[in-house]
């Protein structure tokens, strides 16, 4: 054989594999790695086989288990992810906002977190009746006032008041009575109706700018924020339009119906269907971040406040955490381990509580055992929230103050008769009605109280407050004014 094609041994001293591109293998002998024969080549023929070779084995392997990680993380956490697509493409053409204005209660709660916590008054309600309005038919619809306009929706119609004296300024009709406040954001009203719409009216024209259809109808009242328009539709849906044109921005189905506003905070959206869940979804995207699970029902709103989202169901007081996500799958997980922990199955530990549950208040929760039920306070409304305090009523007459961040009750009061509607507070003190007639006002430190006021009909509906006002509707269809 001709010398110049004789393989060096010593370069050959430390061959690369073949098969599986193994290095620093002996040319000639089995491969440590897959004990393969090693090829003997001459020195210009040896180099890495996976500079030509890019399916070997091991590469496909590695491949294969990168993208298994990478799919298992990607359904772990793709809800926390905003979409791009809806982000870059799906964006409001305005950026309206329905939170109240020092001195104006543009919206239903007040603020966008649904608080009804005014932190200083310049003057407080002293329970003086000013004037009154009848606005007709009864309905469930709270009003909002601003710069000097109490606007409320009432049996198939808009009315504006001037908020000074009480006299009608103009009314709009509309296809449904309406049972729910509107909201202000700009130079619209927003209103959701029986009929499936919602609609933004135009002040200044007092037509119709724009109308978008749902699948249902619509019981809850708007929110904007950022130019976005959250609303509850009766086809177990919540939806995100924009605020300028009416377009559907997104559109997310839920388990039950939205009977009450959403709350926004911190670019999320928080809402409470009728069966008790409490769900959050990203702000501009509808990706759902959170489902909150409870045995109860309720048609209350969520407030957001001191890192929480508060909420009646089935009587009770709920605090859940606002940041909590949930990963897919999680709380089904965590059903299957508490089964096996429930069956005291061996070495099986007690499961953790629900993601996100903080605590639950009920003051006078207790097993009958003469029903073999468990009585609750009766919470049914949202509550008022203060950074130490929330203030909630029942529906078995107890009015309640609770420490925000624990739960802890701080007092309780016995009013003359059911609340049924949420209260209000405006600096050191606290408002709310019953179905007895009767609006209090109570030292919110201690729950005494400072002056009541006879309505003559039930109040069931939230008051408002604006420049030194209380506007309080009665079921009678009567509007209150009360400084």
């Amino acid at each position: 054989m001709n010398e110049t094609t004789q393989p060096d041994a010593g370069s050959n001293s430390a061959a690369v594999c073949g098969w599986c591109g193994a290095e620093g293998q002996e040319p000639g002998q089995p491969c440590r790695e897959c004990d393969r024969t090693v090829a003997s080549l001459p020195e210009w023929a040896q180099h890495d086989p996976r500079a030509r070779r890019w399916f070997t084995r091991r590469r496909l392997i590695r491949t294969a288990v990168i993208v298994v990680v990478l799919l298992f993380l990607a359904w772990l956490y793709y809800p926390f992810f905003p979409n791009p697509i809806k982000l870059l493409f799906n964006s409001p053409g305005t950026m309206l906002s329905s939170a109240s204005l020092p001195g104006q209660w543009s919206m239903v709660g007040r603020d966008l977190q649904l608080t009804r916590h005014v932190p200083s008054v310049s003057t407080r309600p002293a329970g003086e009746v000013v004037w009154s309005y009848d606005l007709g038919t009864p309905t469930r619809a709270a009003p909002i006032v601003h710069d000097g306009v109490v606007y409320v929706g009432a049996f198939f119609k808009i009315n504006a008041l001037d908020a000074s004296t009480g006299q009608q300024l103009w009314e709009v009709s509309v296809p449904s009575p309406l049972d729910h406040s509107v909201a202000l954001a700009g130079d619209l009203l927003f209103v959701g109706l029986t009929d499936h719409r919602i609609v933004a009216v135009d002040l200044e024209t007092r037509q119709f700018r724009w109308s978008h259809k749902t699948g249902g109808p619509i019981a809850s009242s708007p929110v904007v924020s950022d130019g976005i328009v959250y609303v509850g539709s009766g086809d177990n849906a919540l939806n995100a339009l924009d605020a300028a044109t009416g377009k559907l921005l997104w559109r997310e189905d839920i388990v039950g119906e939205v009977r009450a506003a959403p709350a926004v905070s911190d670019g999320h959206v928080y809402a409470a269907d009728n069966l008790g869940n409490l769900y959050v979804f990203e702000a501009r995207t509808g990706q759902r971040k959170l489902r909150f699970r409870t045995e109860g029902n309720t048609k209350a709103s969520p407030v957001i406040a001191n890192g929480l989202a508060y909420f009646p169901s089935g009587g009770q007081m709920y605090a859940v955490d606002a940041d909590a996500r949930e990963i897919a799958g999680e709380y089904q997980f965590k059903l299957v381990w508490k089964q096996f922990w429930d069956w005291k199955v061996p070495g099986v530990p007690r499961p953790p509580v629900q993601k996100g549950r903080m605590w639950i208040f009920d003051p006078n929760f207790a097993f009958d055992r003469s029903t073999g039920t468990w009585s609750t306070t009766g919470l049914v409304a949202t509550p008022a929230v203060t950074p130490d305090s929330l203030y909630a009523g029942s529906f078995r007459g107890g009015f309640y103050a609770a420490d925000a961040n624990s739960g802890t009750e701080t007092w309780q009061f016995e009013s003359d008769g059911a609340v049924f509607a949420s209260p209000v507070v405006l600096g050191d003190r606290v408002y709310f009605g019953t179905d007895a007639g009767t609006l209090y006002a109570l030292d919110r430190s201690n729950g005494e109280p400072i002056w009541l006021l006879p309505l003559g009909a039930a109040v069931d509906i939230s008051p408002v407050y604006a420049d030194g006002r209380l506007y309080v509707r009665t079921k009678d269809g009567r509007l209150h004014a009360i400084e």
